[in-house]
């Protein structure tokens, strides 16, 4: 059975928020600025001819819907036109997941590209029928090609603080969710750091100071907060004015940009992880990105959920082009499983399908982070991507 139908309440509210972080954190809408990206590697007018269907909540009761990812798919796919992209809204709800898988396998597509769905916890539809999941999804399941996976990104936190030369770690994290916690530790001491104390805090907590005088009287030199935004931005203040010098960081999806405008210039010096480059961020893939999207619909924004998007649909032109005969979901996973090397423009690290050799982790390819530093209001890229597949290992 998958963990994430283990974990109690409180623990799923944290790691859902990883899920949620290309529709809640940075982009701006705008491009980012540089010079035009090289030209795409896949040329004009490929005879290949496919049926892919896009899923995503694109109207929804729920705060974020993302019709964006739409024209991001179609705009990288352009240079396909033989390719049918067709599309499905979940609605935000699972019943409306499930008619769109049920969809997928009743219209024999090729993949399925999945932007964030808040009823899509439930992929045994697809994965019966052996179509490959382009997107957002989980670890363990062979048809699944995720760019994210809600739980190694606290492996890349942990790892990541290590990366600021801190060696003495502390938690602060939610009741409930120890072992995000665990993941947190694995990171950082696979580093060569040490935690040395961690702390939970409850869901309604009002006071913070019992659980910053633990990890500061335990003689942390960082500290990884793993709570919910809201009780991550009060964690954060408590921190700040506990009068220690500390490095503070935490996962994308926890400091969102909402949160960080809610802390303005007290947010200046928090360590941000991410596994993809920032929606603002300078790079040949993001200015391909945009220019592929707009190409489709000018006023789409680019948010970090269309980033993904244009990931996922990146690794399709790549395989696309490897199929021989007739494109169906076998022939594509096949194309998608024997990927190397994939230039991504910078977004990720160059992407290779290659299991990692772990029971929990075994379906996550891009096993990298990337640290942001919050200066005047603004991520700032630390550096490049760092590897956390040897962490991922055996776990």
């Amino acid at each position: 059975m998958q963990r994430r139908t283990l974990m109690p309440l409180t623990a799923l509210v944290v790691a859902g928020m990883v899920s949620l972080a290309a529709c809640s954190s940075s982009g701006d809408g705008s491009s980012p600025s540089q010079a035009p990206a090289p030209a795409q590697a896949e040329a004009a007018g490929s005879p290949v001819s496919a049926k892919i269907l896009v899923i995503g909540d694109f109207t929804s009761t729920i705060p974020f819907t993302l019709p964006e990812i739409v024209p991001m798919v179609k705009g990288v796919l352009r240079n396909f036109p033989n390719v049918s992209i067709e599309t499905c809204d979940a609605k935000g709800a699972t019943a409306a997941f499930l008619v769109c898988a049920q969809r997928a396998v009743t219209d024999q597509v090729a993949a399925v590209v999945l932007g964030f769905s808040a009823g899509a916890a439930d992929m045994s539809v697809l994965t019966k029928a052996n179509i490959p999941i382009v997107g957002n999804g989980d670890a363990h399941s062979p048809n699944s090609y995720p760019p994210a996976e809600s739980f190694s990104q606290y492996v890349a936190l942990g790892a990541g603080l290590a990366q600021t030369g801190c060696t003495k770690l502390g938690i602060v994290y939610l009741g409930g969710s120890d072992f995000l916690v665990d993941y947190i530790k694995t990171g950082f001491e696979g580093k060569g750091g040490q935690e040395v104390a961690r702390a939970s805090v409850a869901t309604n907590a009002a006071d913070l100071t019992p659980a910053v005088a633990k990890v500061t009287g335990a003689g942390a030199q960082c500290v990884a907060v793993s709570l919910t935004p809201a009780a991550a931005a009060q964690a954060f203040i408590a921190l700040k004015q506990s009068g220690s010098s500390l490095t503070i960081g935490g996962i994308s999806a926890i400091f969102s940009q909402q949160v960080l405008d809610s802390l303005k210039s007290l947010a200046d010096g928090l360590i941000v992880v991410d596994v993809q480059l920032n929606a603002t961020d300078n790079a040949p893939g993001l200015t391909s990105a945009a220019n592929a999207m707009r190409s489709v619909d000018p006023k789409a924004p680019m948010t970090q959920q269309a980033v993904s998007a244009f990931i996922d649909a990146k690794l399709l032109a790549a395989a696309l082009p490897k199929v021989s005969g007739t494109v169906t979901n076998t022939s594509l996973a096949t194309a998608l499983d024997g990927l190397r090397d994939v230039d991504m423009g910078g977004v990720i690290h160059p992407w290779s399908t290659i299991p990692v050799p772990s029971q929990t982790f075994s379906r996550i390819f891009n096993h990298y982070g990337i640290n942001y530093k919050i200066q005047g209001g603004k991520s700032v890229r630390q550096g490049d991507f760092y590897d956390i597949g040897n962490l991922l290992a055996g776990k």
